[in-house]
């Protein structure tokens, strides 16, 4: 107890300092990491988002490398390093870029989880999160999942600033950051009700706050949906690849563990050769849901497998066989280790902290963190899920971590003084 009330006195009134810090050395630390990767390839999706932003900065369409117009990824990533392309920014300079958003996403971080349960828990939350490699990795790499980190982190940053404001200007900004996260993630599409659920409860005027929440989100999703429909004629708010990730999760080939490695039924082949890429979508969608009546036994309990691999520590990279190099320069074997014993930072505490939940209830910013973390398992697990999936929603529930550390070491410490006075007396 010695031990914990020495730390917790070392660091009183300066936990921004040492959180700043820390967050500085981090960026500072990814960022040598990149440099010395160079523009190596690292990913599958990092060729396919860099030369739609080329074409996007450079010719100002929204393509695939040989022009064919696209709306196959969300567009998100792309609009955020489509300038910086313009500029002459490679895989490298990008990935910069990423590295950097996993410093502001801490920032934010910090400074929510400080207003709402101290300074020392916002210190604890900027300490634990990077302790998560798959946090890191994805920040090494052009993954949407850095942005969508930032965008939620910010989301719920802002939103958690309007239980404070009550102003309408707040919750416009929160629907901007969510609209922008829609665009990145799609499938946060489903989480509204959550959204809407948690500011209905804490608004002080939850309805003006909820209109502008909503339509702010709304505007920046119809500008792309516009987009598309002149683009193809045709009504796409997000993207054209849902087909192929719900055929991927739902095919007869697939496992509760697999992701775009499943082989589809031979018709499918058959009916989207030749075929543009709206109509390939249609084409994985209706082959999906044929699948999924043909057998809906197996198609409830692959749903509730792939739900439990929502949360899994680990799960096997493509890249390791399909990038020159593998996903990574650490072994599999170690690497599977390295990411049990992390995994475990974060699961123990939340496990501790139900267990404790009536002598330590959940905040509501504690709430939001857990039935996002729990919501987009329920909504990946249609299509299929990904360790990589789960880790902007990892930010908040290390969060809610951080916070109940901070809470059980100052309770601690502050039931040791009485007794060490007592003892003096």
């Amino acid at each position: 107890m010695r031990f914990l009330s020495s730390i917790r006195n070392g660091v009183a009134g300066r936990e921004q300092f040492y959180a700043y810090t820390i967050i500085a050395l981090v960026v500072l630390t990814l960022a040598s990491v990149t440099i010395l990767s160079g523009d190596r390839v690292r990913s599958l999706d990092e060729p396919n988002f860099l030369a739609i932003a080329e074409n996007l900065a450079l010719n100002g369409v929204y393509a695939h490398q040989d022009g064919e117009l696209t709306a196959y990824h969300a567009p998100g990533l792309v609009l955020l390093i489509a300038p910086f392309v313009k500029l002459g920014a490679g895989l490298m300079e990008l990935r910069l870029v990423n590295n950097l958003l996993l410093g502001a996403s801490l920032l934010l971080v910090f400074h929510m989880v400080r207003r709402n349960a101290g300074p020392l828990a916002g210190l604890l939350a900027v300490i634990l999160i990077p302790l998560w490699p798959v946090i890191l990795y994805a920040s090494l790499t052009l993954y949407p999942q850095t942005l969508a980190a930032f965008m939620l982190v910010l989301t719920a940053f802002l939103l958690d600033r309007l239980t404070v404001t009550q102003s309408r200007v707040t919750a416009a900004l929160a629907g901007l950051s969510f609209g922008f996260l829609i665009l990145t993630i799609p499938i946060v599409l489903l989480l509204v009700p959550i959204f809407v659920l948690w500011v209905w409860f804490q608004s002080h005027k939850p309805m003006r706050h909820l209109v502008a929440f909503l339509a702010c989100a709304a505007l920046l999703v119809a500008g792309w949906g516009i987009r598309n429909h002149n683009a193809f004629g045709v009504v796409i708010l997000t993207a054209t690849s849902g087909g192929y990730n719900l055929l991927a999760g739902n095919s007869p080939g697939a496992r509760y563990n697999t992701s775009l490695d499943v082989k589809f039924p031979d018709y499918v082949y058959t009916e989207i050769t030749g075929k543009t890429e709206i109509e390939r979508d249609r084409i994985f969608k209706r082959a999906a849901f044929r699948e999924m009546a043909n057998n809906p036994a197996r198609t409830v309990s692959l749903y509730f497998g792939k739900f439990l691999h929502w949360f899994d520590f680990s799960n096997r990279l493509m890249s390791d066989t399909a990038v020159e190099g593998g996903a990574s320069t650490v072994n599999v074997s170690t690497r599977e280790v390295i990411l049990l014993a992390a995994y475990s930072l974060i699961i123990l505490p939340l496990v501790a902290r139900v267990a404790l939940l009536r002598k330590h209830p959940f905040r509501p910013i504690e709430i939001l963190g857990l039935c996002l973390w729990i919501g987009a398992g329920l909504a990946y697990a249609v299509f299929f899920t990904r360790v990589r999936f789960r880790m902007p929603f990892d930010w908040l529930i290390i969060a809610n971590n951080a916070i109940f550390i901070a809470l059980i070491i100052e309770n601690r410490v502050e039931r040791w003084k009485p007794d060490t006075e007592t003892a003096r007396d």
